[in-house]
């Protein structure tokens, strides 16, 4: 991937600092949990994936906080060291450090009764794993797939389930690319998946797998498979919009409550995409159907205080936690991931609201959308011009974010609640 500068910042690994496992205080759990889903306890404990990054390489770490408001969350004499990339996720009370580049395993992470970090190994794939989510949001099972990034390094898709209370994988059922698509044109890069009405839909977008060149930027495509049994049904496209999501950001579709499906498209250069040839905007899919609603068209491109969507949450009531551009890019910001603002996007209204308190920002690219939500609040990292990294605490009725705990790191690449 000599093309992709993003992926050099990012995707380097080990860097040489000895760090020691970590805990935390125990608190009693009575089973209950909040709006959110999460547990609801006396004492809350978060859980981030941090970059380290130097001139040569990136290295990643887990560290816990019960504190994402205030302080510093730093790593010196605390952590716990991760092997190459990480990418994260999270499935009820479980979090997941999730391998990348060559590394194809998956760690779960769990608080034990006695308040420690509990880290177990042993779910490990074929080939790097590029999507990996909860089904339903009760914590029950994961959905996850691997998508080879070139036919060199096979040419099927892999679907898969894991039960996460016995941490064991299930189900696994092999896709041909080549029915996905003419993979005689190009290639195509997995962006999103969302289960809904016993259908698997998924994102993609087509890509040269040599140049990384995106020369077909005028259809958008979702293809949808049967759900848990993984069969191809159909492929569906749009021409009102490019292809939807990006490079790794997972950002390409979203369900809200009442089963409807929404695809993002940016086609932004500044997340990989070689041309910009169709507006930024989103499109649905309705609940219980294979089809775009053809009278639902946002516009983002045109919306006021809009842009392109370059990551995003889905947070409940037809809304969207994002990160969206405000500036027009070219090809020379091609991977930058750069001027973003936090903003709130209602997919009812068809509006976009920046954040107040949170200032522009340069991105993380080619990874999952850091954010987390609980009790009406979501909470992220921005980096400033002068490499300081602070959370960022948004309230989502109004908008607006106040700046929270310091981080001694790179980047935060993912946050997490495990009670």
């Amino acid at each position: 991937m000599h093309t992709m500068n993003i992926t050099k910042t990012i995707f380097r690994s080990m860097l040489a600092i000895s760090l020691m496992a970590f805990t935390a205080c125990s608190s009693d759990d009575d089973g209950a949990t909040d709006p959110d889903g999460n547990p609801e306890t006396s004492e809350k404990l978060y859980v981030l994936g941090l970059g380290v990054t130097t001139s040569t390489e990136t290295t990643n770490y887990l560290i816990e906080t019960d504190d994402l408001m205030s302080g510093v969350i730093s790593l010196e004499g605390q952590g716990t060291l991760q092997e190459g990339y990480r990418d994260y996720a999270q499935g009820g009370d479980t979090f997941y450090s999730i391998g990348g580049l060559g590394v194809t395993d998956v760690n779960t992470i769990t608080a034990s009764e006695d308040g420690t970090l509990n880290i177990q190994s042993g779910l490990t794939f074929d080939s790097q794993v590029d999507g990996f989510q909860d089904v339903d949001g009760n914590g029950n099972t994961m959905v996850g797939i691997s998508s080879p990034l070139s036919p060199t390094m096979g040419e099927n898709i892999k679907f898969y389930t894991v039960d996460i209370a016995s941490n064991t994988k299930n189900n696994i059922t092999n896709i041909p690319f080549s029915s996905v698509y003419d993979i005689t044109q190009d290639w195509i890069f997995h962006t999103g998946m969302q289960i809904s009405g016993g259908k698997l839909y998924q994102t993609f977008y087509p890509v040269n797998a040599t140049t990384y060149e995106t020369k077909n930027t005028d259809t958008q495509y979702v293809a949808i498979y049967s759900y848990p049994g993984f069969e191809l049904e159909k492929v569906i496209t749009d021409t009102r919009v490019g292809p939807a999501g990006a490079f790794n950001t997972r950002s390409g579709i979203f369900k809200a409550e009442n089963g409807d499906l929404y695809t993002i498209s940016n086609s932004s250069f500044t997340n990989g995409y070689s041309q910009s040839t169709k507006p930024a905007g989103i499109l649905r899919i309705p609940a219980g159907t294979s089809s775009f609603d053809p009278d639902y068209f946002f516009n983002t491109s045109e919306a006021m205080t809009g842009g392109r969507i370059a990551h995003a949450i889905y947070i409940g009531n037809n809304k969207l936690f994002a990160a969206v551009t405000v500036a027009e890019h070219t090809i020379d910001n091609r991977w930058s991931d750069a001027n973003l603002r936090l903003a709130i996007v209602d997919l009812t209204s068809q509006t976009i609201s920046l954040v107040e308190g949170a200032p522009e920002f340069t991105g993380n690219g080619g990874r999952s959308f850091a954010a987390f939500k609980e009790e009406g609040k979501v909470y992220t990292s921005i980096s400033d011009a002068n490499g300081t990294v602070n959370i960022y605490q948004t309230d989502i009725s109004t908008a607006t974010a106040v700046k929270g705990a310091t981080v001694e790191a790179s980047f935060v690449g993912g946050i997490g609640r495990l009670r």
